[in-house]
């Protein structure tokens, strides 16, 4: 798997630093984009719930039991768990390409390691295409608070790897610049795992706090790459279109920085292919 070269300029290092988030264009191919889709879907199940740590073997195994047990045949099992390890090395892939770590690392100014990734479909005519994520902060599982002097409140971010279009008819992020600049807010909590149909997740931000901040809608192409401060206060739209809005989003922290593994998430220390240049 193949990931275009990326760079990042002063301009765009300092809009992150300032506003807590940054699009970058054409991260990956659209045919790596079209293949990783095709793979993830074969351990979707049939409400395409959202997919947790599909980078790690385990996981993939866990959340497609159901799959490998009922009507399969013995040689079939075994097919089923070498489809898991292509895709878990597959998203691993992704998630530890050098070019992506090398922004990251560049906009941190640390060394950086990966925590967990999940994958999130919006697939249309499914009990969760039409749920929006409430307005919260990532940050808040995990509560990561910065013990380095590189001028951010938490050294923890996510990213967002758009494997299709998206906008707000199909249910695409929105996000409240310079809201990461403050540290965790109070917020209300919600399942955000398997959660009812009838809920939405995120543990949501107050009003009182989101009338602070101006909130701005993010428009994505196949492809593009989005990078969240780990203390923005951003969420999602409900898919109301004919049109899905998978993404995969993996979330990364400075090395040697505390966080909450998590009772369902158990995220971990992954170390990546990044290095951070020491010019």
């Amino acid at each position: 798997m193949i990931i275009e070269q990326l760079k990042i300029t002063e301009k765009e290092n300092n809009f992150y630093k300032d506003n807590g988030y940054l699009i970058i264009k054409n991260v990956l191919p659209g045919k790596v984009c079209d293949d990783y889709l095709r793979q993830i879907k074969k351990h979707a199940d049939l409400d395409f719930a959202a997919i947790m740590n599909p980078d790690r073997f385990d996981f993939l195994i866990a959340q497609s039991f159901e799959n490998m047990i009922v009507g399969l045949t013995l040689s079939e099992r075994v097919g089923h768990i070498e489809e898991c390890r292509k895709t878990a090395d597959m998203t691993f892939e992704i998630m530890s390409n050098k070019k992506t770590i090398d922004i990251l690392e560049n906009i941190q100014k640390t060394q950086i390691v990966g925590l967990m990734t999940q994958m999130l479909f919006k697939e249309v005519n499914t009990r969760y295409a039409k749920q929006a994520w409430n307005p919260h902060q990532d940050n808040i599982y995990v509560k990561n608070k910065s013990t380095l002097n590189n001028n951010f409140t938490t050294q923890y971010l996510t990213t967002n790897f758009f494997l299709d279009s998206a906008n707000k008819k199909n249910g695409t992020l929105y996000v409240y610049p310079g809201s990461h600049k403050f540290g965790l807010y109070e917020a209300e909590s919600n399942i955000s795992y398997r959660e009812k149909s009838d809920t939405n997740p995120g543990n949501k931000i107050p009003e009182k706090y989101l009338t602070k901040f101006k909130k701005v809608d993010c428009n994505f192409d196949k492809g593009d790459l989005l990078i969240l401060n780990g203390n923005l206060i951003h969420g999602s739209y409900s898919n109301t279109s004919n049109k899905s809005r998978p993404l995969l989003s993996v979330s990364y922290i400075s090395k040697g920085e505390s966080f909450i593994s998590g009772k369902n998430a158990r995220r971990e220390v992954r170390l990546l292919s990044g290095v951070l240049d020491d010019k």
